[in-house]
C-alpha cells in the first residue's frame, strides 16, 4: 500500500489468532533455504483448517513471512523467515 504521496506502508486486512507446535528447522530445511535465497528461522506446526492463507505471522511481537508451508495429514507446517517490519509500521495494528 501506498500513502498519498507514494510512501509504502502496510495495512492491517484481518487478524486471528492460532495456537501452534514450534518445530525444529532441520539442518537439510535450513540450507536448503539458503540455497533458494531465503532463510528459515522459525518452523510451525498448526491445524490445517486454521490457515487463512495469510503471508505474514506475529510471534513474540516479531513479524515474520510465511516462505513456505507444508500440509502434513491434519496439520500444516509452516517456515516463517523474520522480517524487518515493525508493529507500528502497520496501519490498524493495536
Amino acid at each position: 500500500m501506498r500513502d498519498a504521496i507514494g510512501n509504502k506502508g502496510y495495512q492491517l486486512i484481518s487478524k486471528k489468532e492460532v495456537l501452534g507446535i514450534s518445530k525444529s528447522v532441520t539442518s537439510k530445511e535450513y540450507y536448503e533455504s539458503k540455497k533458494n535465497e531465503y532463510k528459515v528461522d522459525v518452523a510451525l506446526k498448526i491445524q490445517s483448517f486454521l490457515y487463512d492463507g495469510s503471508k505474514y505471522a506475529t510471534i513474540d511481537d516479531v513479524i515474520y513471512q510465511i516462505e513456505r508451508t507444508y500440509l502434513t495429514g491434519q496439520f500444516l507446517e509452516l517456515y516463517l523467515m523474520e522480517t524487518k517490519i515493525k508493529r507500528d509500521e502497520i496501519n490498524g495494528y493495536t
